[in-house]
């Protein structure tokens, strides 16, 4: 009878805090870190303003001229070329219409009207800048970073470069027609970085042309291959760790308004920091617009520091609190915590208040613009940081109550359950299938341990030069439970396609070539630190509580903001019905097999291969 009730209160206190392990593309993610890059250099064409090489490929279309002769004579003669020449500004303009014209005329074998291509460069749609990319350079100027251009650009009859940007947005502006060099000549890439005053790993560089990109790559910067200007400014939005996409035009020049009562901050500050009357002004900079869990990035006395306010006392701010205080000095990885604030007469509603994380954050699970060695590096520092979480000695940092995880798994199934009932919309067949076969397929030895509940990549800040885990954030889901929770859901992305629409995938990046390690040496890895003999023979179950809990989330968001609609519920069946292929172990529409130990001799995916899956087997 005693542990009957115990379960039920554990079972009541899982549905009083609506813990759950729910994806992070669905909920609201916060941190406590402030990249380490400073500052954000771009090209012009292709980047700033519309491609030249797409503009080419209309002219030779638009005149007759064989496609690629103009990049033929681009590449050809090495650097005393016309057009390096002309870049280098070497040679004014009628003198390249002359040369460039010739030697193109040569290549097609008949007349090109260089000239007129010329002019087409200067006119039109190549003086308009591209908003997307303008909108980021705002919202990076905003929040203190550093803007340059660098251009491979050219004279014009005036004498003047052609460069159709507001100057006021950059603080460098490097072009190889006044530098006597271009990229990728390293020498250009210095004389920006000196004039910005950052060294090559503070600074990232977009380009269009691969040369130019692993130009920099070579000299240390991070760099970014633009194509999909919207995918670009998405993986220089993670890198930088900031939105780039929200800055309003106003009095303010901020993508959000900063509205905190300064005089009674600045009192807690100094008496919470023990700082003095004479210490620095506090600066203050709103990281998030949310009006019910906002985010701030505050300065004063040299230090760093996160404010988070929230409109009420969440469990979830609570539990973050009580285990940052515990974890601090262990040897996991995490923010200094400072104070759980909930006087509202300081700001208004309680806040949490912690030391900021320099390093590197990202949001891309392949990792652009580094090294394989360097993606490799990283992933095995995430999986050697996950081991320090399920290794620490609970009772030795008083966290042997942290929750009481009685039939854990069982009781996360009826959670999710009941999730789905109470948002359901239309029956789904293998959702129903689900809701029978998990409880009946529990893992027989689950350990306990401490478990963060929502660990990935975006959730870890890696030292900006040495590929270490400096700070694990976002510990609101955390609780003793099953530690291969944590595990399996680390590798979703391996399973799933980079365009699935609810959780990113990195499945079809080419993960060998990339250098990141597959889910065998994931498990490898995981089960030799830990002492896992037999590997994980449950991997089938985890896996599709996942999707479950997945799909249940999907069905949830789907009534609450598209109910009724055609196809609302179409999703919600997809992943479900990937689920189900998991637990039956046919079709195999992702895996090919169950992961098994990886000391037996075997590969820990065997059997089909399927069309779907990719994961870099």
């Amino acid at each position: 009878m005693m542990m009957l009730m115990k379960k039920m209160r554990t079972a009541a206190r899982f549905r009083s805090q609506l813990w759950s392990l729910k994806m992070p593309s669905l909920c609201h993610r916060s941190f406590a870190a402030i990249s380490t890059y400073k500052a954000v250099i771009f090209d012009m064409y292709g980047v700033l303003i519309p491609s030249s090489v797409k503009l080419a490929t209309v002219f030779e279309q638009q005149n007759s001229v064989p496609l690629g002769t103009l990049g033929r004579a681009i590449r050809m003669g090495g650097e005393l070329n016309a057009w390096k020449r002309f870049m280098r500004g070497e040679i004014g303009a009628e003198e390249f219409v002359e040369a460039f014209g010739r030697q193109c005329s040569e290549i097609a074998g008949c007349p090109v009207p260089i000239g007129s291509f010329l002019s087409d460069l200067t006119s039109g749609p190549m003086t308009r800048p591209l908003p997307v990319m303008m909108k980021a350079i705002l919202c990076a100027r905003s929040r203190g970073l550093k803007t340059a251009v660098l251009s491979n650009n050219f004279l014009q009859l005036n004498g003047d470069p052609f460069l159709p940007l507001d100057h006021s947005l950059f603080d460098v502006i490097v072009e190889s027609c006044r530098e006597g060099l271009s990229k990728p000549d390293p020498r250009i890439y210095h004389l920006c970085l000196n004039r910005l005053g950052v060294s090559a790993h503070e600074a990232v560089f977009l380009d269009d042309l691969e040369l130019n990109v692993k130009a920099a790559v070579q000299l240390g910067m991070h760099a970014i291959k633009v194509g999909d200007l919207a995918v670009s400014v998405k993986e220089l939005e993670g890198m930088l760790g900031i939105p780039l996409s929200g800055f309003v035009p106003g009095p303010d020049s901020a993508p959000w308004a900063t509205k905190l009562p300064m005089d009674r901050l600045t009192q807690y500050l100094r008496k919470a920091l023990h700082l003095s009357d004479e210490a620095d002004p506090v600066a203050v900079q709103q990281l998030s617009p949310s009006q019910s869990n906002s985010l701030y990035h505050l300065t004063t006395g040299g230090r760093h520091l996160l404010l988070r306010k929230q409109q009420k006392t969440s469990r979830a701010m609570e539990t973050e609190y009580r285990l940052l205080k515990s974890l601090n000095g262990s040897s996991i990885p995490v923010p200094e915590i400072i104070d759980l604030c909930e006087d509202p007469s300081v700001l208004g509603a309680p806040f949490l208040l912690m030391e900021v994380c320099l390093g590197r954050m990202f949001s891309d699970h392949s990792l652009p613009g580094l090294t394989p060695g360097d993606r490799r590096a990283l992933y095995q520092a995430m999986q050697h940081t996950l081991c320090q979480i399920h290794c620490l000695d609970t009772r030795a940092v008083g966290l042997e109550d942290y929750g009481e995880p009685v039939d854990y798994m069982g009781l996360q199934v009826q959670w999710w359950t009941q999730q789905y009932r109470d948002s359901e919309t239309q029956p789904i067949p293998a959702m129903e299938r689900l809701i029978q076969w998990l409880p009946l397929h529990l893992p027989k030895h689950q350990r306990t341990t401490l478990i963060h509940g929502s660990f990935r990549l975006e959730n870890l800040v890696f030292h900006a030069e040495k590929p270490e885990v400096v700070a694990v954030m976002d510990w609101g889901r955390s609780k003793l439970g099953d530690p291969l929770i944590d595990l399996t859901f680390s590798c979703m992305g391996h399973y799933l396609p980079q365009d699935n629409p609810l959780l990113t995938g990195i499945s079809d990046r080419g993960l060998v070539q990339l250098g990141i390690p597959t889910v065998e040496e994931v498990m490898g890895q995981y089960c030799s630190s830990m002492g896992l003999e037999e590997g994980i023979p449950d991997w089938n179950f985890y896996m599709a509580f996942h999707l479950f809990c997945l799909a249940a989330s999907h069905q949830g968001e789907s009534k609450s903001t598209i109910a009724g609609q055609p196809g609302s519920g179409r999703l919600a069946e997809q992943v479900a019905d990937l689920a189900w292929d998991f637990a039956t172990k046919e079709g195999f529409r992702i895996f090919n097999a169950m992961p098994r130990a990886p000391h037996a001799g075997t590969s820990p995916l065997k059997g089909k291969r399927s069309k779907i899956t990719g994961a870099g087997l």
